[in-house]
């Protein structure tokens, strides 16, 4: 059984290894696509530039310097599993081309920056070029007010966003301990040979040479098998253009695990060395081990009882993020104005664009191409999520919406909307007059200022439909912030069915600018701006959803990898617990083997053992419980799990191993 566990954990280990070299290249292909340089998060929001103007000086400039700068896009279809890079300058494709990505799954097309249509122009940028060119570039953002964060590519933050960042060290913990348990398991087999070589005299550096040979040796095996699995599994996937870099990388992690389980061979060997006592008392050569397994099983379960808090919470929140930022998928065609708010004053935009913004807004929403959505902050803070109850009362938000928001987004909400009842099921119609006095004031001082009527608060009660939300998922509504979106479980639903009747136009200029008016179908916007006054103002027309989806993309991926990485170290679990039950089974054979020959029950010859190993794992369990503040932290809750979950996976090892012990012991096997 332990020659079994030995190839298994070699092999199990080159697998592990494996994923993590993928995981490093899938880490850095993510951060710095196409081999770039760099990486730059660039926010146009405050920029008076236009899409038209950022496409022809960003090419004009990679022209000129030979930079390499292109725009990465997550396709709304397909946001979890297409990836694109948009080319600026004559060196991108005059035809899309596929995009060979290392990731299993992951599609996309290399395109030219003169195809991205409704894309926005926030979001990620890679680049690569002389310093001179790199330097040219951020000038240019500088100088057109554009906000920029830049990262340049370096092999440590690549290696430590690898680990770090998608959860990926448990694995590599997971390694490390199990070529911890791989060594001890091999000395285990080593036990008797080593002390017959010590009883022949043999000089103590050969000993060890030969151990350290029989180690690696050991390992190189199914390490072997390991790695051509691996390189299978990578030409299967459709990746053999990636299997230099994916061998480099495998490389370089086996170099380094092969160094470490050498190190610790030599303390291991040390600690575990054959005494003259021991020889002359015939005691199993095994029990030797006893004291390395338990401390090696004992680091496992803490590994596992402080991970399982962090990574229960951290696969919650980033699944959790994804999912929130997934919901946008509803709103994956709808485009916003970026407007310039140049040519003068603000003032003087305002008297020549407001009506036309007006006019437009009143034009999608009788073409049904305008959502409108806006979550009310209270007066008290920003934050319209922090609920004020002497603001909103037994409500947790007031939030404006049209029809067409709500048909949008009733995939979401489980509603079932018609034409005469907007939310359906989902929501209750309650008279203005029902709604509490805190609310009334609260909506009604706000109204005033977005008005057509001003204070007079026309229509606040006959035009303005109001209703309380019922539905069962929490109700999506747009704050007053570019690409925002935040969930309410009882909000105060005002339908507002002709936006720019009922609102004034300096507020509609205003809302368009926030994103919290846009419109469904960018070609309707684009044929509209061709033949109106507006489109000297606006300078591009975004997807409001790309910087969600993009990032749902991404913390989707990182949930997967911390699933993975946590199963990994389970795994690691169960193999330190099934080294420490065969040495405890080997070392215990004779007492055992009389037992079970009076007619004992395995589990009265076990009922020792396990109450050590319940001891064991409920004493870990509650101090690392207090240890980590679980009075204060619910998620620390999870650290108390690995009392059942180790009890379960140690009773059948133990059982497993006693039960081979004594056949083998049956048949006077060695």
């Amino acid at each position: 059984m332990l020659k079994a566990l030995v190839r298994i954990t070699s092999f199990g280990i080159v697998i592990f290894l494996s994923l993590l070299a993928g995981i490093v290249i899938t880490t850095e292909e993510s951060a710095f696509p196409w081999r770039s340089d760099y990486t730059a998060s660039l926010d146009f929001t405050h920029s008076k530039i236009s899409k038209d103007q950022v496409v022809a000086e960003l090419g004009s400039l990679a022209d000129r310097t030979g930079l390499r700068i292109a725009k990465v896009v997550a396709d709304p279809s397909d946001f979890f599993n297409s990836r694109s890079l948009y080319v600026f300058g004559s060196s991108g494709p005059s035809e899309p081309q596929d995009i060979d990505w290392f990731k299993p799954g992951m599609h996309g097309e290399l395109r030219s920056a003169r195809d991205l249509g409704a894309a926005s122009l926030n979001g990620p940028y890679v680049y690569s070029g002389a310093r001179e060119a790199v330097a040219e570039l951020v000038l240019w953002v500088d100088a057109h007010g554009i906000d920029r964060n830049v990262m340049p590519k370096k092999a440590s933050d690549i290696l430590v966003q690898s680990l770090v960042g998608t959860g990926a060290w448990l694995a590599f913990l997971t390694c490390v301990i199990l070529a911890g348990t791989m060594v001890v398991t091999w000395y285990v087999l080593r036990a008797k040979a080593r002390a017959l070589k010590v009883l022949n005299g043999a000089p103590t550096p050969r000993i060890v040479l030969e151990d350290l040979l029989s180690v690696v040796s050991s390992f190189a095996g199914p390490a072997l098998v390991g790695v051509v699995v691996a390189v299978v599994a990578v030409a299967l996937q459709g990746k053999a253009s990636h299997l230099a870099e994916f061998l480099s990388v495998l490389g370089l992690l086996l170099a380094a695990t092969v160094a470490g389980m050498l190190a610790c061979a030599l303390v291991i060997g040390a600690m575990t060395w054959p005494s003259v006592d021991g020889i002359a008392s015939r005691e199993p050569p095994e029990r030797h081990f006893r004291a390395s397994s338990e401390v090696l099983k004992a680091a496992t379960l803490v590994l596992v009882a402080v991970m399982l808090p962090v990574v229960g919470a951290s696969i919650a929140e980033a699944t959790n993020l994804s999912n929130q930022n997934a919901k946008w998928h509803v709103l994956k065609d709808n485009v916003a104005l970026r407007l310039s708010g140049s040519g003068g004053t603000p003032e003087e935009f305002s008297r020549t664009y407001d009506g036309p913004l007006r006019d437009m807004v009143a034009a999608a929403s009788h073409a049904g191409k305008l959502t409108f959505s806006y979550a009310l902050a209270p007066r008290s803070g920003s934050d319209p999520s922090r609920r004020n109850r002497a603001e909103v009362g037994e409500f947790d938000c007031i939030v404006l919406v049209n029809p067409d928001y709500l048909q949008k987004i009733s995939p979401l909400i489980g509603s079932n909307a018609t034409d005469t009842d907007a939310l359906g099921s989902a929501g209750e119609k309650v008279d203005y007059e029902s709604l509490p006095e805190e609310v009334r004031a609260t909506w009604g001082d706000q109204f005033s200022l977005w008005n057509r009527s001003g204070r007079k608060l026309g229509g606040i009660g006959e035009n303005l439909t109001y209703y309380r939300y019922a539905g069962a998922e929490p109700f999506p509504a747009m704050p007053p912030g570019p690409g925002e979106m935040a969930y309410f479980s009882n909000p105060l639903i005002v339908v507002v069915t002709r936006p720019a009747e009922a609102l004034k136009d300096s507020t509609i200029g205003a809302l368009l600018s926030s994103g919290n008016l846009s419109f469904t179908d960018a070609a309707w916007v684009r044929d509209y701006l061709e033949s109106s006054p507006l489109e000297p103002a606006v300078l591009s027309v975004d997807r409001i959803s790309d910087a969600a989806l993009y990032n749902s993309q991404l913390q989707n991926q990182s949930a997967g990898l911390k699933t993975l990485s946590f199963a990994l170290v389970l795994l690691a679990l169960t193999m330190s617990i099934a080294v420490s039950a065969m040495i405890y089974a080997i070392s215990r054979a004779k007492r055992l083997f009389a037992q079970r020959a009076a007619g004992w029950p395995w589990l009265k010859s076990l009922a020792s053992r396990i109450v050590w190993e319940a001891a064991l794992a409920t004493a870990l369990g509650i101090a690392l419980f207090a240890v980590l503040g679980g009075g204060r932290r619910p998620e620390v809750l999870w650290t108390l799990a690995e009392i059942p979950l180790y009890l379960a996976i140690s009773v059948a090892l133990h059982l497993t191993s006693v039960k081979s012990v004594f056949a083998k012991t049956l048949a006077r096997k060695a």
